[in-house]
C-alpha cells in the first residue's frame, strides 16, 4: 500500500471518528460524547499549558538538511534525502513518530492476540475512560489518572492492553467550522496544519484515556459506581484471523495511528504518553519470547507493509528501494552507512570505476562527518543544494 493510499484511508477514518465516536460525523459527536468536560471552566487547570501535541515544538538542529542517504549497488550512484530528527515535537517529524509508534503498538497487540485461543479470546476493543469534570488538573493527576483508567478498564473486562492519554478536545465552534470547510483531511490534521491560529485556541482541556486491549466482554458503564468516571466501549476491532490477516492489521493500525496523531504529552520531556497494563504490561508479556522468531518476523513485515513503513522504516526519509537508479536503472540500493564495506571490495570498486569510487568515498565521509562542505553549503535545503555540496566536497 502506498503512502498516498494509506493517507486516504486514515483521513476517511478520522473524518468519521472524533475522540472515541464510531461514526456519524461531527454533529453526532457533539450530541453524545460521554465524559466530555464543558468548554468554559470555573476552576484553574495547571496541566494544559505544560502539555502539547505531536509536531507543535521545535525541530532538531539538522532536521530537514539534505545529505547523501543511499548508493546504487550496481553503479555507486549517490541518492540524497533530508535528515529527520524523529522528535515527536518536530513539525517535520511528527508523522514519522506517529507512524513508528503505530507500528510498535500494532505489533505488540497483534502478537498478544495471536497467542490467544482463536475466537473470543482474541477480541480487541477500543474504549475511552474519562474522569469526572475537574478531577485531573495537574501533571501529577494526569500521571495518576493512567492507573485509574486502566484499573477501571480491567474492571470492565479488559485483560490487558495499552492506554493513550488525550488531554484536549476540539471546541464545538471549531468542529462546525471544520464541517463547513469540508477539507480532504481529518479534523486534527486540519486543526494543526491548516488553521493559522494556535491549536490551543481551537481546543479546550478535557482529559481522557483511550484503551486498546484484549476483552471478551465489556461490562456496562455505571459512573455512580465508578467514582464518577465514565467507561465507554467505542467498538470492537476487526477479528485477528492469523499472521497474515491484513484486514485486522489495517484496522488496528488505523485506530492506533489516529490516536497517536493527537496524543498528549508533557512539553520538553521524554515522558511517554503510552502505558501498557494488565496481561500486556512489559513485565508480563514479551512478544519475542511468546512467539517463534519466524512468527514475529511475519507480524513485523505485514504490519510495516500495511502502515507504509517499509519506505522509511528507520525515519531516515531515504528513497524507496524500488526507485530506479537514474544512472543504470537498477532498483537495488544500500544505506550510505554501508558504503565503507562496499568500498573495501576491490572487485566492486574496479567494476564501478575510479570516478564513481571517488564520488562515493566523498559522500560516505560527508555522511559520517569526516568531511564537510564549505560553510555556505552545509545546510542544504534541497536535493540540488546537496549535489552542489558534494561537488564542493570532491
Amino acid at each position: 500500500m502506498s503512502s498516498q493510499e494509506w493517507g486516504g484511508i486514515v483521513e476517511d477514518w478520522t473524518h468519521l471518528q472524533e475522540d472515541g465516536d464510531d461514526a456519524g460525523g461531527v454533529e453526532d459527536d457533539l450530541a453524545a460524547d460521554p465524559g466530555r468536560w464543558q468548554e468554559q471552566m470555573e476552576y484553574s487547570v495547571f496541566a494544559d499549558s505544560s502539555m502539547t501535541l505531536p509536531g507543535q515544538g521545535t525541530k532538531g538542529p539538522n532536521c530537514g538538511v539534505w545529505k547523501p542517504a543511499e548508493f546504487c549497488d550496481e553503479c555507486a550512484e549517490v541518492a540524497y534525502a533530508p535528515n529527520h530528527c524523529g522528535r515527536r515535537s518536530c513539525p517535520n517529524c511528527d508523522a514519522v513518530w506517529t507512524k513508528e509508534r503505530a507500528v510498535g503498538i500494532t505489533k505488540r497487540l497483534s502478537a498478544a492476540r495471536h497467542v490467544e485461543t482463536p475466537g473470543l479470546d482474541r477480541r480487541t476493543v477500543h474504549a475511552v475512560m474519562s474522569p469526572p469534570e475537574g478531577e485531573i488538573r495537574t501533571l501529577q493527576q494526569v500521571s495518576d489518572g493512567y492507573r485509574e483508567a486502566y484499573r477501571l478498564a480491567e474492571e470492565k473486562g479488559v485483560r490487558g492492553g495499552v492506554a493513550i492519554f488525550h488531554g484536549f478536545r476540539v471546541t464545538e465552534e471549531t468542529k462546525r467550522e471544520f464541517e463547513a470547510a469540508d477539507p480532504n483531511m481529518g479534523i486534527w490534521r486540519w486543526l494543526k496544519d491548516v488553521r493559522p491560529e494556535s491549536w490551543r485556541s481551537l481546543t479546550y482541556w478535557s482529559p481522557h484515556y483511550h484503551i486498546l486491549g484484549l476483552c471478551r466482554e465489556f461490562e456496562a458503564d455505571d459512573p455512580d459506581a465508578q467514582d464518577g468516571w465514565v467507561a465507554r466501549r467505542v467498538r470492537s476491532l476487526n477479528p485477528h484471523e492469523g499472521l497474515r490477516d491484513r484486514e485486522a492489521y489495517n484496522d488496528l493500525v488505523g485506530a492506533t495511528r489516529y490516536l497517536m496523531s493527537h496524543a498528549t504529552f508533557e512539553s520538553d520531556t521524554s515522558k511517554d504518553c503510552v502505558r501498557w497494563f494488565g496481561s500486556l504490561a512489559t513485565t508480563n508479556f514479551q512478544p519475542e519470547e511468546a512467539l517463534s522468531e519466524g512468527s514475529y518476523d511475519v507480524i513485523d513485515r505485514v504490519v510495516r507493509e500495511v502502515v507504509g513503513a517499509d519506505e522509511d522504516a528507520d525515519g531516515s526519509g531515504v528513497e524507496d528501494e524500488e526507485d530506479e537508479c537514474e544512472c543504470c536503472g537498477s532498483r537495488s540500493w544500500s544505506p550510505i552507512w554501508d558504503a565503507g564495506g562496499a568500498l573495501a571490495d576491490p572487485g566492486w570498486c574496479d567494476r564501478i570505476g575510479r570516478d564513481a569510487e571517488r564520488r562515493l568515498v566523498a559522500a560516505f565521509e560527508w555522511a559520517i562527518g569526516e568531511r564537510q562542505p564549505p560553510p555556505g553549503l552545509r545546510k542544504a535545503t534541497t536535493e540540488e543544494d546537496a549535489r552542489e555540496a558534494l561537488e564542493a566536497v570532491l
